[in-house]
C-alpha cells in the first residue's frame, strides 16, 4: 500500500542579518527541499512585501502577504491557483514571529 507524503514544512534556515536578509527552507515530502533568501520591501499599498529569491536560482518573485485580500505574489503557481509556498510560508513564519 502507498504512503502519504507528509504535510509541507518550514524553518528558518538563517534569521535576518544587518541587511534584513533571512534565509528560509520550505520541505514538499515527494517533491524537492527549496532553499530562499527574502529581504522585507516597502509596501505602501498594504500588507508586509518581500523580495523572495530560490538560492542559486535568477528569478526574484514579489511577494505580498497580510489579510488573505493582501496577499499576492508574482509566481505561477500564485498567477494559476491564486495561493503558493512562498505566501503560505511567509504567512507561517511571521505567525511563529520569526520574521
Amino acid at each position: 500500500m502507498p504512503t502519504t507524503p507528509g504535510p509541507r514544512t518550514i524553518r528558518l534556515v538563517r534569521p535576518k542579518d544587518e541587511h534584513g536578509v533571512a534565509v528560509f527552507r520550505i520541505t514538499d515530502p515527494g517533491r524537492a527541499t527549496t532553499d530562499y533568501v527574502a529581504r522585507e520591501v516597502p509596501c505602501a499599498i498594504g500588507g508586509r512585501a518581500f523580495a523572495v529569491s530560490g538560492l542559486g536560482l535568477a528569478d526574484v518573485f514579489h511577494v505580498r502577504v497580510g489579510r488573505r485580500a493582501d496577499c499576492s505574489c508574482e509566481c505561477l503557481g500564485f498567477l494559476r491557483h491564486g495561493r503558493c509556498r512562498h505566501v503560505s510560508g511567509l504567512l507561517a513564519l511571521i505567525r511563529e514571529g520569526k520574521l
